[in-house]
């Protein structure tokens, strides 16, 4: 019977042990990155639906259309501009971004 080496033992245990927390953090540093993009990409689709619906409201002149002659095609309205803002945001496919 071989005798037993503590020391290496517990040495061999703290490597594994420092190498297990090492993994782990990588593992939280990927993730954590990952959702912060996620959360970056949900945040810019709201930033331009807001734009979109804000945008009308700027762009509006007071002359009448008949003076600026012939009268300009409209945009989508207001409920469809929402409908389009909610769906941009609740619609994120993680498969869509993969690389």
């Amino acid at each position: 019977m071989s005798p037993i080496n503590i020391p290496e033992i517990e040495r061999k245990a703290r490597q594994m042990r420092a190498e297990e927390i090492q993994r782990i953090h990588g593992l939280v540093a990927a993730r954590m990155g990952l959702y912060g993009r996620l959360m970056a990409a949900t945040a810019l689709s709201g930033l331009a639906a807001i734009g979109e619906t804000l945008r009308p409201l700027f762009s509006w002149t007071p002359t009448p259309g008949s003076a600026q002659g012939a009268p300009k095609p409209r945009g989508p309205s207001l409920l469809v501009r929402l409908n389009a803002a909610a769906r941009a945001l609740f619609s994120w496919n993680p498969q869509a971004h993969r690389s």
